[in-house]
């Protein structure tokens, strides 16, 4: 190459180079092509890219050209070698100036060790540029040959000119893979978000969507893209669900609950995106929903905890003032019949203006009035459960015997026991009344004719889970919220006073438990009631007597 040709080589080199790096699409090759290119161009035998790290003591090469027992870059990968050596040590704190290293090898200056990588492919002349982009000095670019060379001064210029460009594709690399590791961060931490996420285009098509909105589809991620947003929705909660819920919030900012037609609770959002994506394209929303199931049913068990104390406070004093009057008004009625009845004329006059009736009806409300102060006195009272060893499938067999004596015959009473319950401590009283108002509960729900299932089965080793289902009307969603709340029935006056299932529901808490209900309109109920195995443990400084 004469002087003159190599002189107009520099703008032509640089162009070339340049093209490479504009628009890179893979950081990795783009340097691949550059040393490619600046080894033709500076006729070496080897041309390389690598950085330093003087805080971990590394030297890594990103893309290598013309070695012959590296592969390095394209077809191969990069190779960290530990940076030792003053040698390497002088090129990693390089500035700007070109450093030149001559018999490799051959001489005690330029040990072999400074340069294994070139000593191994039979280098002896290296030139290295330092690569600085920023004001940072992000590696070198370093040119080899296996034969004694001598860098002139118009390939010294010819060498910083192509190290400027090798240093914008050694940064574009390095921020590729830095954009790259982010991209796969937020992707991951999108997928791994509880919560359903989708993104959707203004046509209301799907674009995007993390696994736990595609597993509640029942589908995956790459399925669910490019479906109408309308018939995820459709899939996650129900049709009418989703065709109600779609049209109203469709567009605007909002955050409703919404109730899937399995039972299942969600608290959904919607955040229009003002622009989206390298068009700015409009009309894209982000949708995000939760289950809240769990924490509704919390929230409801508070409420109803809450207003069960206040109900209990004013229970305690007024049922007691009520049953004092009732068992007056129910002697006096009662010894009123006694005498009617002892006397043939006064009977006989009795029976005439039925005397007889009007006293026993007295006697019927004032009973009827104490069973109603005994129900809020139950809840009131706050009674301490007995948690003793219970066989859960005995109790279960028992109190259905008993309730289908009482049942119409058209109503078919089932009990369906799980054998590997075995004992579980409770208060067995508790759980015999809580079981006899659910079935009481589900026998007005059938009427007449239908079936009730009783089922008890394991919930792993800390829970146990006794069911009560029925095929009855099942239970409006307006008023399923309310079913727990003492005083509140569907039934006509007279026929309920609307605390049994307020009395199971504290119960169970009383047992450490809960109660929740499935229901739908016209498909039945089914109540959960689930129980601990064990009983809480007492606290170390408490003896057996639960005394300090």
């Amino acid at each position: 190459m004469s002087e003159q040709s190599k002189h107009k080589a520099t703008p032509e080199a640089q162009a070339v180079v340049r093209h490479k790096v504009s628009a890179p699409h893979d950081g990795a090759g783009t340097l691949d092509e550059v040393v490619e290119i600046v080894r033709g161009l500076m006729r070496a035998d080897t041309a390389s890219v690598a950085s330093f790290s003087l805080p971990k003591k590394t030297v890594t090469w990103h893309a290598a050209s013309g070695f012959r027992r590296h592969r390095v870059g394209a077809g191969g990968h990069e190779i960290v070698s530990p940076l030792s050596g003053s040698t390497q040590m002088r090129a990693a704190a390089a500035t700007d100036e070109i450093m030149i290293f001559e018999n490799i090898g051959l001489s005690d200056a330029h040990p072999a060790s400074d340069f294994p990588l070139h000593s191994a492919e039979e280098v002896i002349n290296v030139a290295l540029v330092p690569l600085r982009a920023r004001g940072e000095c992000l590696g070198a670019l370093i040119i080899g040959h296996r034969s004694a060379h001598v860098f002139t001064t118009e390939e010294k210029t010819l060498l910083q000119g192509l190290a400027g460009m090798a240093a914008l594709a050694l940064d574009n690399a390095r921020l590729l893979e830095v954009i790259g590791a982010s991209k796969r961060m937020w992707e991951q931490t999108f997928d791994a978000i509880p919560d359903g996420i989708i993104l959707h285009d203004a046509g209301m098509i799907i674009r995007r969507c993390n696994h736990q909105a595609a597993e509640g589809m029942g589908m995956t991620p790459a399925t669910v893209v490019g479906r109408p947003c309308a018939e995820g929705f459709a899939r996650m909660f129900g049709e009418r669900a989703a065709a109600s819920h779609m049209k109203q919030h469709a567009g605007a900012a909002s955050a409703f609950e919404l109730q899937s037609e399995n039972g299942r609770r969600f608290l959904v959002s919607l955040a229009p995106l003002d622009s989206f994506g390298d068009a700015g394209q409009k009309g894209w929303s982000v949708i995000t929903w939760s289950d809240v199931t769990e924490l509704s049913e919390m929230q409801d068990q508070l409420s109803r905890s809450r207003k069960l104390a206040t109900i209990g406070q004013l229970a305690a004093g007024v049922a007691h003032e009520i049953n004092n009057p009732l068992a007056a008004i129910t002697t006096c009625a009662e010894a009123t019949l006694r005498d009617l009845r002892a006397s043939p004329e006064l009977a006989k006059a009795a029976e005439e203006h039925e005397w007889d009736f009007y006293l026993e009806e007295i006697v019927r409300q004032a009973l009827r009035c104490k069973g109603i102060t005994r129900g809020l006195l139950d809840l009131a009272r706050q009674r301490r459960a007995r948690r003793e060893a219970c066989d859960i499938n005995r109790v279960a067999e028992n109190t259905v015997r008993l309730f289908a004596r009482r049942a119409p015959g058209a109503v078919q009473v089932e009990v369906e026991c799980d054998p590997a319950i075995g004992e579980v401590a409770t208060d067995e009283g508790m759980l015999r009344q809580t079981l006899d108002n659910l079935l009481s509960n589900a026998l007005d729900s059938v009427g007449d004719a239908g079936r009730i299932t009783v089922r008890t089965r394991s919930q792993g080793d800390e829970r146990v889970c006794v069911e009560v289902s029925d095929t009855g009307v099942g239970i409006k969603p307006e008023i399923m919220v309310r079913i727990f709340e003492p005083f509140f029935t569907t039934k006509e006056t007279g026929q309920g006073s609307g605390l049994g299932l307020a009395l199971c529901s504290t119960f169970a808490e009383t047992l450490g438990g809960r109660i929740a209900v499935e229901s739908k309109p016209g498909a039945g109920s089914t109540f959960r009631l689930w129980l601990p195995r064990r009983a809480p443990e007492l606290p170390k400084n408490l003896g057996a007597s639960g005394r300090t």
